[in-house]
């Protein structure tokens, strides 16, 4: 049983793959397919924020085809496409109204023939709006009821019930995933907009985050005089456990002390270790970064060193010391290189 359940597992892989494929060749061989693409995408575009939109993209759609049209419409928002999702139902129900003149709206319907896509058109023409139909029945009511067809493969769904939308929700999503990155292409979309448009994110803290907002500081930041005792010094590691404790004098940066610097006086010096002070022990030469640089910048810093820095001082312009950032915090903090 194990062995015809992975065997079906891969026929079914490679009938989608082969149904996805179908796009590409219709791209190239089928003018009007190409055409009736190119003008979704160029509407697409129109609906962009960075352009100033003054109209917006509809996706409706019902069933297991409404969670691709949603998908569609998260991708869109995302790339700064003015794109909404209707449920048809609530459309029918006064919904409609938030469609205006000159609007776009994709109807996608793998059989098109949901009666409830098909009740919404007299009120989508009323509008003056462009329609587009996402079906793989051509001669549907749907593709002949609106203005422009993209059809989506008609093949098989190779369910084993032969009734779960298995391959049609995978192509009509390929189909809205390829006008999306068609769109952004169009637009010469900038990644720093993108970035914007995700902060939480991974990209959005490649470009935007700030290493000071991960550095210690202010009555965090660890300091000690160079005339301060090794004992002082150890007092001070103990209260802030911060791996680190800049020596100031006067907030002007004299040098780093890091707990291995700690080690390695204990083991030169031995008992003798207690008569030293901070400045005896401390790098008076750390590699340090200034202020203001993106946490990026500072994270492939650390990695340009194997193994990489554990931390590194903060030193403004002024050589005033004003904070430390350790790898640790890089990496809590989410960023990667």
């Amino acid at each position: 049983m194990h062995n015809v359940i992975i065997e079906n597992a891969m026929k079914r892989a490679e009938h989608i793959s082969s149904a996805i494929h179908w796009y590409a060749q219709s791209l190239n061989e089928n003018e009007t397919y190409n055409k009736n693409f190119m003008q979704l995408v160029n509407e697409l575009v129109q609906c962009a924020t960075v352009e100033k939109a003054n109209k917006q993209v509809f996706f409706i759609a019902v069933g297991k085809s409404a969670l691709v049209a949603q998908l569609a419409v998260s991708m869109l928002v995302s790339v700064g496409v003015l794109a909404r999702f209707v449920h048809p139902t609530e459309a029918l129900h006064g919904d409609l109204g938030v469609v205006g003149k000159k609007d776009t709206v994709v109807l996608i319907s793998n059989n098109g023939r949901s009666a409830e896509l098909l009740q919404l058109l007299p009120g989508l023409d009323d509008r003056n709006v462009s329609t587009y139909a996402l079906t793989s029945k051509e001669d549907s009511p749907l593709a002949k009821l609106t203005q422009y067809l993209l059809p989506i493969p008609s093949v098989e769904e190779f369910c084993p019930l032969s009734q779960a939308p298995i391959t049609s929700t995978v192509t009509s999503l390929a189909l809205c995933q390829l006008l999306v990155a068609a769109t952004v292409e169009m637009r010469n979309y900038p990644i720093d907009d993108y970035a914007r448009n995700h902060p939480g994110g991974a990209i959005g803290k490649r470009i935007f985050l700030k290493a000071d907002s991960l550095m210690i500081q202010g009555d965090e930041l660890p300091i000690v005089t160079e005339n301060d005792s090794f004992q002082a010094v150890i007092s001070t590691f103990t209260k802030f456990s911060k791996a680190a404790v800049l020596v100031l004098e006067k907030g002007k940066f004299l040098g780093l002390i890091s707990e291995k610097d700690l080690r390695k006086a204990m083991e030169n010096f031995g008992p003798k270790v207690f008569e030293l002070t901070a400045n005896d022990i401390m790098n008076k030469n750390p590699t340090s970064v200034r202020p203001g640089l993106l946490a990026l910048e500072v994270f492939q810093l650390m990695n340009s060193k194997n193994p990489p820095f554990n931390l590194l001082p903060v030193i403004d312009s002024d050589g005033n010391g004003i904070g430390i950032v350790r790898f640790l915090d890089f990496v809590s903090a989410g960023v990667t290189l």
